[in-house]
Formats: C-alpha cells, structure tokens, sequence
C-alpha cells in the first residue's frame, strides 16, 4: 500500500495504467501524474501535465480505466468509447493529449461495470433481477468487438475493481493455484467410480414414529396410511385411498403391511412415478392437560425394490415425526400472498447468489421471516411440547372415517436437483436425463405456520435429457421446472370433520409455456479451491491424472441442497439419487500431475461422498 497526500479533494474519477496516474476533476479538467515506481506502486507522484484535454463523455461515464495507451469509458447509454493518449516533449514540459478514438461497442445495456484484465480484452458484468444469472461475467475482444467467453464466472455482484497486474508475473500453467502456502497433498488415493449398491431385500411394510414436540414417544396414537398421489388435477374435495391402519407403541413406533394388491388407481399412481409409491400416515390426538388437538402428518414412499419407508426428513437421521398443535379448522384459509413473499426466508435464499444453505429452518411463515425464539407449541400462553397426548375419544376407523384432499393452487418452480464441480483446467458435467430422480421436502400447516416435514420421492418420466456437458472450470448447480401444489387436507368421521390441515409438495415435471427445460442455477465455485481442499478431510479426498481421466458420482444420493426451491413463500431442500442417468462428472484437463477432488459426507469410492468438489 502507498498513501499519497496530494490535494485530489475536487476528484471526479481517478485511473492508472501504471505508469501514470490521471486525475479528472469537477471542474472537468484531467491531471496526468508520473508514477516514479510503477512496477512496485511505491515511487512518488510528479504532475507532468495540467493542460491534457479532457470530455464530458469521461465525466459522465460509468467506467473510466486504461490499458498502456488506451481509455476505455462504459456509457450509461450501453456503450464502450475509446481514447489515446499521447506524450510529446517539449522544452521543460510535457504536452499531453487525449483524444477521442471512436466506439468500441454498443448496446451493452445491461451491463453495470466494465473492465480490461489486458490489453485487447475487454470483461462486463450484467446485473439482473433474476438470482441465477445475476452477476455474470462475459469476456470480449476489442478488434473487432467480439465474445470470447459468455460465461467467465457468474454470482460476482458489487463494485469491481480490476487492474492488469503489470506488477505480476504470469503463472506457472501446470501448477494448481493456491493461496499462501501450498495445500498438503497428503491423503486420497487415485480415484475411481464407486462401486454399484447392493439390491435391498424386498418387503411390502413400511414403518415410522410419531414423538411429541419435545421428542418424548407418542404412544397409544391411531395412525391412518393413505395413498398420496391421487386426485392430481380433480376440482373440489377428492377422497384419498385408505391402505391401512395402526396404533403407535409404546416408543411411539408404528408398522402397517400393505396389501398384496393395490387398488388399480393406486396401482396406476405407483407405476406413473416410475415404481414409486408415495404414502401419507397421519396420527392425531388431544393433550392430556389443556385438551389442545394435536397432528402428525408423515409423507413416505416405497418402491418395487424395498417396500419399506425411505429414511427422510428435516435431518435424514431417522424417520421421526413430530406432533404439532393443530389449531387450523375447516373453515381456516392460508394467508399467503405473492406480494407479501419478498420479506419471507425463503424469499431471502432465493434471491441470495450465493450457494444456499445446506439446510432450512424446520419452522417457517409464507408472509414473513419468524423470529429466532419463535415456539409453534406455545397455545394460550402454555407450552404444550411435552403434555402427554391421548388418543381422541371417538376412535377413527376405517368404516366411517376417510380422509380427503383438496388443491388450493399450483405454481411450476425451478428447483435445484444437483450440482458439479471443475477447477483449475478440469471441466464438469451434469446429466439429468429421461426421468426424474428426486426427494423434495413437503411442508405441513397445522397451525399459524409451516413445519417442514418429509420428502416425497418423484422418479417419472421427463422425456428430456438436461443438463450441460465439458465445461471448462464450470462449477454450478442446475435447476428443472416441477410443478407445486398446495392442498387442503381433512379427516372425516360419520360426516364431519376432524382435523384440518395444509401441504405442499411437488407434483411432477412441468415445463411452463414458453419456458426452459431446465437452468443452469447458482455458482457454486466458492466450495472449490485450495483452501477449500485444506478444510477437507484427508480420508475424503482423490485424485484424478491429468490428461483427460474422469470421474463420476452415479451411484447413491446426492447431498441435500437446503433452499432448493421455493414454494409459495416456503424454503424446501432437495437431494438427488446417482444412477446411469442422473450423475456428476469431471475430467482432468491437459495439465500433468494429479487433480484432486474430495467428497462433502465422505469418500468418493465409499458412494457416500454426495458430492464431490474440485481443486
């Protein structure tokens, strides 16, 4: 750093290439200093002009910066002017000029700042509305005006500042970058695909546990399964299949065995969703001491291969429900409304380029941010998390009691489904081909506000191939269009209604008219690097020979990608199953020596890794 005490209180814009240093005043004339130590920034300043020509057009420019003898100025009109600067001695002076040397571009109306990293470059950033794209970094070439690279880096938002670095040496190419010191490269071994899972035993039973909000075992609980994806387009109140009943036990565990044979529309649903049976088990109750109705509502799934309940959930440490206060009726009506959806948390995450983070709060409001002590158990003033709960006096049964459901409204978002990894000169790619391979969280409103409860798993057919292929130090996430719905659900007993609740949940792969097949989503590169590789375990990490090797994630499930989507103002986390169609790859560039690579959860051969970054 060099501090220079010179009197630059009336500057408008000053710039550098170096070796000079142009002060443009309010007064709109333009000072040329001489930088006695331009290689270091340590030298002095000597004011070697005061009569150098100056434009309005540099004064009211966004950008002003130099490279050797040429300004460059960005235009709030979206264009890019040129200038050259000239020295010519004279006797105990220096006359200075600059003159206007024509356009280099124009139409660049949606670029905020520009830049030169060189000299014949020229790099843009483009700031939109749109959270996925904002912040994109374009690189041009200046004669003639032309793009080299649409897509330099995308998330870079703020002010900019860039030089040429004529103090800097070029980098040695078959050396990784790092920060400081060299990363310890011990640990990893050389890597390769991961071995296939072993095939699970088949079983038609599915099983859970319904717990108190303070996680106290909810005994002795009536629990009442249904079939979850029926009634998909139907107006007003569908009835939704009945496939079993049990009661909790005594460690709030339940178990139900479906039946042999699956009702034909049941049948239907499951061989739509590619084999996928999506399940819903309620359990409902009162409390013991102020008589508050409580629900539990558990979404599951099962499949031809295991007909057993995935492990899911906020944590996906074990498929555990809490019970809730339910305090919505049949006459209640969700207060959500798209304009009140920007001052929500989900609304937060989704504008936020950053990646988002690896989880969301259990607890959240569709019309706003809930505070840090907010306690959904707390009724009338008592906090009924840890009241015993009963069964209701009148039991339910499968004779006079049925459950029905009800869509309040639909809206398509993009949802995150993956992400892939390439630093350094590796390229990535992303497949998400034919059908779909996803667990999304529903959400559940029982009360005031929202719980974040299981995933439901969609696994149809897309009939489309998305994604992106080889892409050079290209580390993003990618999004599909899904289809949401948001239901009214109930229990009825001889005619009347039980209990009332709400969920959301994504329904199926929808492309909205005249919309993509899917988008490139967030960068996700600040997971990448050397430092990042550092942090990481040694135990996960692998590398890969330069020269063009790959590798790929194709087996087990990706990691949960917390506020993957939002969906009518509620933040849901999505994880993808690897398989032949579904998978995240790299390939080594052309420089020698190793490319390493670690896994998040763990090692990439022990298929757990989730997903894999890059050095």
């Amino acid at each position: 750093m060099k501090t220079y005490s010179l009197a630059w209180q009336n500057a408008k814009r000053i710039w550098t290439n170096g070796s000079r240093v142009f002060v443009l005043n309010a007064a709109d004339s333009l000072e040329v200093y001489k930088q006695s130590a331009p290689t270091t920034g340590n030298g002095t300043l000597t004011k070697i002009s005061e009569t150098a020509t100056s434009t309005a057009a540099l004064f009211d420019a966004t950008n002003v910066w130099m490279v050797n003898s040429t300004v460059y100025a960005l235009t709030s009109t979206g264009a890019i002017n040129q200038y050259s600067y000239t020295e010519t001695p004279i006797i105990g002076t220096i006359a200075a000029r600059l003159q206007s040397a024509g356009v280099v571009a124009t139409g660049l109306t949606d670029v905020s700042q520009a830049w030169s990293p060189g000299a014949g470059v020229v790099n843009t950033q483009t700031t939109t509305s749109d959270p996925d794209t904002t912040g994109q970094i374009a690189k041009y070439s200046t004669g003639p005006w032309a793009q080299l690279d649409p897509e330099v880096r995308t998330g870079i938002v703020g002010t900019i500042m860039a030089d040429a670095g004529p103090c800097l040496a070029d980098p040695d190419p078959s050396v990784q970058p790092y920060f400081a010191t060299p990363p310890d490269e011990t640990g990893g071994v050389e890597a390769v695909d991961p071995a296939e899972e072993v095939a699970l035993t088949p079983s038609n039973t599915v099983t859970g546990k319904f717990t108190l909000g303070s996680g106290q075992p909810a005994a002795g609980l009536r629990v009442t399964l249904t079939a979850n994806d029926l009634g998909d387009g139907a107006t007003g109140q569908t009835q939704v299949p009945f496939l079993g009943m049990a009661t909790t036990a005594a460690d709030g565990t339940w178990s139900i065995t479906l039946p042999g044979t699956l009702p034909a529309d049941v049948q239907q649903a499951k061989d739509d969703n590619g084999g996928i049976l999506n399940l819903e088990a309620t359990a409902e109750g009162v409390t013991t001491t102020t008589n508050t109705p409580m629900l539990g509502v558990d979404t599951l799934s099962s499949t031809t291969a295991q007909q057993s309940a995935t492990v899911s959930g906020q944590n996906d440490d074990g498929h555990t429900t809490l019970l809730a206060p339910n305090t919505v009726s049949s006459a209640t009506t969700d207060t959500y409304a798209g304009s009140t959806d920007s001052s929500t948390f989900a609304a937060k995450i989704e504008a936020d380029p950053a990646p988002a983070p690896d989880t969301v709060p259990m607890w959240q409001s569709g019309n706003s941010t809930l505070a840090a002590n907010y306690n959904p158990y707390l009724i009338n003033g008592h906090d009924v998390s840890a009241e015993a709960v009963r069964a209701p006096s009148t039991p339910m049964d499968s004779g006079n009691c049925w459950d029905t459901k009800e869509a309040i409204s639909t809206s398509t978002k993009y949802t995150v489904v993956g992400e892939a990894h390439a630093g350094w000169d590796a390229k990535s790619t992303f497949e998400y081909e034919s059908s779909m391979s996803s667990s999304i969280d529903t959400a559940i409103k029982t009360t005031n506000s929202w719980s974040i409860g299981a995933s439901k798993e969609l696994s149809q057919s897309t009939g489309v191939s998305v994604g992106w292929s080889n892409k050079a130090k290209y580390s993003h996430q990618y999004t599909v269009p899904i289809l949401y719905t948001k239901w009214k659900k109930q229990h009825w007993c001889s005619g009347t209604v039980r209990s009332t609740w709400y969920k959301i949940e994504a329904s199926k792969y929808h492309i909205p008219a005249g919309g993509a097949v899917g988008k490139v989503g967030k960068d996700v590169s600040s997971k990448d690097g050397s430092e990042n590789f550092k942090k990481s375990p040694s135990a996960n990490r692998a590398y890969l020979q330069g020269g063009g090797s790959t590798l790929s994630l194709s087996h087990g499930s990706s990691v949960k990608f917390g506020g993957a989507v939002s969906a009518f103002g509620i933040s849901l986390g999505a994880k993808t199953g690897y398989d032949s169609n579904h998978r995240q790859r790299i390939t080594s560039g052309n420089q020698t020596g190793k490319h390493w690579v670690w896994g998040k959860n763990g090692s990439i051969s022990s298929g757990k890794a989730g997903v894999f970054y890059s050095k």
